[in-house]
């Protein structure tokens, strides 16, 4: 199955692209590498869900949060590359968890991402990982991440 039909199956909304006015490029590719920026979860006109892992949403909670961010972020993708046949490698994907201070599953609330990419895009979803705790995220979000991707030319 072509791993958009997969992504598909998980978000099928495509989220809204990053504006144009902005400061920033929702992807950026260069020397065959793609720096995907900070992606929150967005289902359609949906926001995240905000709020402290540990406190306002679990674990679990935060983990389809996670998920919910990559698919967002293999969308970016798409738009820039065209497919995501493109995608030689998923070489790192870092997470950030808006966390209680006594958080300490950051890696649980990580999987839920990586658990996607490896649905998605098979062993060319295989990565390095960071999972951080953090005192708060854009929007009050739950779970922000960012990735870079090898990309054939």
């Amino acid at each position: 199955m072509p791993a958009e039909r997969r992504l598909a199956e998980i978000l099928p909304t495509r989220p809204a692209p990053v504006d144009a006015a902005a400061l920033i490029e929702g992807v950026v590719v260069d020397d065959g590498v793609a720096y995907v920026s900070g992606v929150v979860a967005f289902n359609g006109a949906d926001g995240p869900r905000t709020g402290k892992v540990g406190a306002d949403l679990t674990v679990e909670e935060a983990s389809a949060e996670a998920g919910q961010a990559v698919a967002n972020a293999l969308y970016r993708l798409i738009a820039a590359l065209g497919s995501l046949d493109r995608v030689e490698r998923v070489l790192k994907l870092t997470v950030f968890v808006n966390a209680t201070e006594s958080l300490t599953e950051q890696p649980e609330v990580a999987d839920g991402g990586s658990r996607v990419l490896l649905h998605v895009l098979g062993e060319r979803g295989r990565h390095a990982r960071s999972a951080v705790g953090v005192a708060s995220l854009p929007l009050g979000a739950s779970v922000e991440i960012e990735m870079v991707v090898r990309v054939a030319s």
